[in-house]
C-alpha cells in the first residue's frame, strides 16, 4: 500500500504543498550538518511520486548544492528500502516492462538560480500569478457579460455593471491549458480572433437571416444575437472569462509601466541590451537609480535591486550607498536583502573583483543563457533550467557538475565531451538487467515521442518560467519532462521566503 503524498496540479507537474515559509527557512538557514526534517519529508514524498509513476530513476544532483546533494542521498536510501519491501512493484525499464528506459531524476535547489523567480515573465500563467490574486487555482475577476467581450475583441468597452465571478484555472479548463504558456500578447490576439470568428460565422443563424445581412451588423449586435443560441453560451463564456483575465493583466502591465521596467531587467539579466550591446556598469547603475526612485512599492524596489545584485554577482562598493538610498527599502525588504547571503548571493563584490573593461569602464556581467525562443525583446532571458534540460536531452550534461548517486554508463565520455550517454544506468537492487536504452534524438518538432522520462525536482520552489521551459522542450520533440517542486512560487512569495530566513 502506498500513500500518495503529492499534488499533480498539471499533467506534467506536481508539488508538495509545502508553501509555508518555514519549509523554505529549514532548507536554507545555516544548519549543524544534519539533514533537516524538511529534507527528509521531501525525500519521502519523492518516493511516492516515483513509485506512482513506476519509475526507478537514476539520481542526479548539482555537485555544489548542499540541499540537492542531501535530498538525493536521502531519496536513494528511502527508495531502496521501498523497493526491497515491495517485491511485486515494477518499473519502466525492468525486464518485463521494456516500453521505455529508466527515468532520470534530477534534484536541484532554488539557490541554483535565484534570478529567474525575480524576473518579470510575460506568459499568461506567470502574469496571472504575479499580478493578480489567485489562491489554489481560484481567481476572481470582474465580468461584464458577453457584450463587453465582443467590444473588448474590437478594442472598446461599455458601461455595463461589473459582476464578480470566481473561476478555477486548472486542467479542466482546456482554454487555460492551451494558452497559459503563451506570451500575453499572443493570448489576447488568439482570444480576439476566436471571438470574432464565432460571432461573424454564426450571427446569421442566430438572426435567422442571410449571412450577407449579418455582416452589416456591429460586433456588439452580433454578440447579443448569439446569446439566443444555447450551444454558444458555454464557449463564449469561456472566451469571455479569459478575455477579462488577460485584460486585467494588461491593465496592470500598462499602469505599472512594466515594459520599460522589463527592458532594464532583461539587460541586467543577460548583460546585453535589446540591440546586443553590452552597457557599462555606470550607465546601468544610473538607469537603475532612476527606476528605483520612480517605484512606489518597497517590494518592487527590492525585486529590481535584487535582480541587479544577483545578475552582476554583487554591487561595487562604490555604488552600494547610492543604490541603497535609491531603493529606500522597508524593514521586511531590508531583512530579505541581508538574507540573500544565506542563498549564496554576495551583496557586494570583493574589492579585488574586476569586471570586463571597455573604453568607458566596467561592463555588465554577461550571463551564458539559453535562447528563450521568444520573438519579444522583453522575454529574451531564459531560466538556467532550460539549458540544463537541453543538455540532459542531448546527453551532454556534465557529470562533474551534476554527478549521479551511482555510476552511470559512459560517464567518462560525457565528461570529456565525447559521445553520448546511454539511458540505462545503475543496476537494480533486484539484479542488473544488462539492458541499455537510448533516447531518440531524431525528433525535431511536435510533442515528445516517449522514451525515458526526465523528472526534475526544484527544492525551495519552482517558478513559472521553469515550468514553461519544460513544456517547450517537449513541444519541440524532446523527452517527457515532469517538473516537481515543494511549491510553485511567484516573485512576491519568493521575496517573502527570503525574508523568513
Amino acid at each position: 500500500e502506498l500513500n500518495i503524498d503529492f499534488i499533480a496540479n498539471q499533467s506534467k507537474a506536481f508539488h508538495f504543498d509545502m508553501k509555508a515559509p518555514e519549509y523554505f527557512a529549514q532548507l536554507y538557514r545555516p544548519s549543524q550538518g544534519d539533514a533537516s526534517w524538511t529534507e527528509h519529508a521531501i525525500a519521502e514524498k519523492l518516493v511516492t511520486v516515483c513509485a506512482s509513476l513506476n519509475e526507478y530513476p537514476h539520481i542526479r544532483y548539482k555537485a555544489n548544492s548542499r540541499v540537492g546533494t542531501s535530498i538525493a542521498k536521502l531519496f536513494n536510501d528511502k527508495f531502496t528500502k521501498f523497493i526491497s519491501s515491495n517485491k511485486t512493484w515494477w518499473y519502466h525499464g525492468d525486464p518485463s516492462h521494456m516500453d521505455k528506459g529508466r527515468a532520470t531524476l534530477l534534484i536541484t535547489s532554488r539557490t541554483d538560480d535565484c534570478l529567474s523567480p525575480l524576473i518579470h515573465e510575460f506568459t499568461y500563467e506567470a502574469m496571472v500569478n504575479d499580478l493578480l490574486t489567485i489562491e489554489d487555482d481560484r481567481i476572481t475577476f470582474e465580468n461584464r457579460g458577453s457584450t463587453n467581450v465582443a467590444e473588448s475583441a474590437n478594442g472598446g468597452g461599455n458601461a455595463e455593471e461589473a459582476k464578480s465571478k470566481d473561476v478555477l484555472l486548472n486542467e479542466n479548463d482546456a482554454l487555460w491549458v492551451e494558452l497559459r504558456g503563451k506570451h500575453i500578447a499572443d493570448v489576447i490576439k488568439t482570444l480576439s480572433d476566436r471571438i470574432r470568428e464565432i460571432v461573424s460565422s454564426n450571427t446569421s443563424v442566430a438572426l435567422n437571416t442571410k449571412a450577407s445581412s449579418a455582416k452589416t451588423l456591429s460586433l456588439n449586435q452580433m454578440a447579443n444575437a448569439l446569446k439566443a443560441l444555447p450551444e454558444y453560451r458555454e464557449v463564449m463564456s469561456k472566451l469571455s472569462q479569459h478575455m477579462h483575465i488577460s485584460h486585467q493583466c494588461m491593465n496592470i502591465f500598462k499602469h505599472d509601466n512594466l515594459l520599460d521596467l522589463s527592458d532594464l531587467e532583461q539587460t541586467l539579466a543577460t548583460g546585453k541590451d535589446e540591440d546586443g550591446r553590452t552597457p557599462t556598469v555606470a550607465d546601468a547603475v544610473d538607469e537603475l537609480v532612476e527606476k528605483l526612485e520612480s517605484l512606489s512599492d518597497s517590494k518592487a524596489r527590492f525585486r529590481l535591486l535584487a535582480i541587479f545584485i544577483v545578475s552582476q554577482d554583487g554591487m561595487k562598493p562604490s555604488d552600494q550607498s547610492r543604490l541603497f538610498t535609491a531603493a529606500n527599502l522597508g524593514p521586511d525588504e531590508s531583512k530579505a536583502l541581508s538574507n540573500l547571503n544565506a542563498l549564496g548571493v554576495h551583496l557586494v563584490k570583493p574589492l579585488t573583483a574586476t569586471g570586463r573593461r571597455g573604453i568607458r569602464g566596467d561592463r555588465l556581467v554577461q550571463r551564458t543563457v539559453s535562447d528563450s525562443g521568444s520573438e519579444y525583446s522583453s522575454s529574451r532571458y531564459a531560466c538556467e533550467l532550460k539549458g540544463v534540460l537541453q543538455s540532459m536531452h542531448m546527453n551532454s550534461l556534465s557529470f562533474d557538475e551534476y554527478p549521479s548517486v551511482y555510476p552511470m554508463p559512459n560517464e567518462d565520455r560525457v565528461n570529456t565531451g565525447g559521445g553520448s550517454m546511454g539511458a540505462s544506468g545503475i543496476g537494480s537492487v533486484r539484479g542488473n538487467t544488462g539492458t541499455k536504452f537510448r533516447r531518440n534524438l531524431g525528433a525535431s518538432s511536435g510533442k515528445y515521442e516517449g522514451g525515458a522520462r526526465q523528472i526534475v525536482f526544484v527544492a525551495g520552489g519552482a517558478c513559472f518560467s521553469e515550468l514553461r521551459a519544460a513544456q517547450e522542450l517537449m513541444n519541440n520533440g524532446g523527452p517527457e519532462v515532469i517538473l516537481g517542486t515543494t511549491h510553485f512560487i511567484d516573485p512576491s512569495t519568493f521575496i517573502d521566503y527570503i525574508g523568513s530566513l
